[in-house]
């Protein structure tokens, strides 16, 4: 072992378990003649020469949780191989520089510490000794002439190697879901692909069920989409299904304004006045969520079959967040005939202990072409 020295309090303890995780080198044992790594938030550098051969790598690394109410997290890294130029290029700023004379932030005068901001951690060693310093975020010390030479080096490092374009690159061949945070106070969140399931009935068609799936990415591939199932039927012949496609994001997105076009198709065989009557919706819909949990939508309604008939749309829902109840309203006029439909559906959501998410109970009145009828549903997502 060799001669440590600099700030082996907090911050080279904790470092210690860390590079294991990445497979690092320890430079405590390396006999190289010599050992260079810098640390920012999600980069290794790590440069290593032994007579007058010169190596180095980048070493990219992300915190990533599964789901973002789950606490535990896994690290999941990939490795770069600099090119012999690259590696001698960043040897030869590292000697033209100062900051491996520098001591620790703790042993410079003026330089002060805080709770958030960043920290850049440096480690070098030769064949008898091993230097651990960390410095806090260089950029609020007033022009301490120990936090120039910092940042001119973490300048250099990140102009000649592309640290940012190479950290985007490995951030887009992530998985799509989950949490990641690369070490900071800032977590980047996928809302999660969900699968719906559940009873769906009516007072009139007892028998059903409901299945949705969403989708913000499948694969590497961006969706925002989703896709409905509703079936209710008796052991009579008579039923009703409602299958909905749907597409968000379209024009808008941010936090007041987002979009969504969907296509809503339904097939009915209804008993009205003792008669078998066939019905074939087929309804197109543009809609926008507003601020407040506030969504507004039209477009058009086509009556098929016998009727051929066209007609507007029009749609609003609201989610009220404390009682966790969301309610929609949607009506069509078919020329002198006024369809609509109310529902509303209270949520009970789960912590991560459970093996689903939430459950839902809906109720809905729905009039239709003079035929009135009363759902029910149960849902659970998974």
């Amino acid at each position: 072992m060799k001669e440590i020295k600099g700030d082996t309090a907090y911050w080279y303890k904790r470092n210690v378990e860390f590079q294991k995780t990445l497979g690092l080198k320890k430079f405590e044992k390396s006999q190289d003649e010599f050992n260079f790594r810098f640390w920012n938030h999600g980069q290794v550098i790590e440069i290593s020469k032994d007579s007058s051969e010169i190596n180095g790598l980048i070493v990219n690394y992300i915190y990533h949780t599964k789901k973002a109410n789950k606490s535990q997290s896994e690290a999941l890294t990939n490795k770069v191989l600099l090119t012999s130029q690259q590696s001698e290029n960043i040897y030869n700023i590292l000697q033209n520089s100062k900051v491996l004379e520098l001591p620790s932030d703790k042993n410079i005068e003026n330089w002060t510490q805080g709770m958030d901001g960043i920290t850049y951690i440096i480690e070098h060693s030769d064949k008898k000794s091993y230097w651990f310093k960390n410095y806090w975020t260089p950029s609020s010390q007033d022009s301490i002439p120990e936090a120039i030479v910092v940042l001119d080096l973490v300048k250099k490092l990140s102009d000649t190697l592309n640290l940012k374009e190479v950290y985007t690159s490995f951030k887009k061949s992530l998985p799509k879901k989950g949490c990641y945070n690369s070490g900071g106070m800032v977590n980047m969140c996928y809302i999660s692909n969900s699968l719906e399931l559940g009873y769906s009935g009516a007072t009139k068609l007892p028998l059903g069920f409901y299945s949705s799936y969403s989708a913000t990415y499948i694969g590497e591939t961006k969706i925002n989409g989703s896709a409905s199932f509703r079936y209710n039927f008796d052991n009579n012949g008579f039923h009703h299904l409602n299958l909905q496609i749907a597409k968000w994001n379209i024009f808008h997105k941010n936090s007041s304004l987002s979009d969504y076009i969907t296509y809503n198709y339904q097939n009915r065989i209804l008993n009205i006045n003792d008669a078998k009557n066939e019905f074939e919706n087929h309804q197109f819909k543009y809609g926008l969520n507003l601020k407040k949990n506030l969504g507004i939508g039209f477009g058009l309604d086509y009556l098929s079959r016998n009727y051929d008939k066209i007609g507007g749309l029009l749609y609003a829902s609201k989610w009220f967040s404390n009682p966790k109840i969301s309610t929609t309203f949607s009506t069509s006029i078919l020329n002198n005939q006024i369809n609509y439909k109310a529902e509303i559906f209270k949520d009970i959501n789960f912590n991560n202990t459970f093996l689903v998410n939430r459950i839902s109970f809906g109720i809905a009145y729905e009039d239709f072409m003079e035929y009135k009828d009363l759902y029910f549903s149960f849902r659970v997502l998974l």
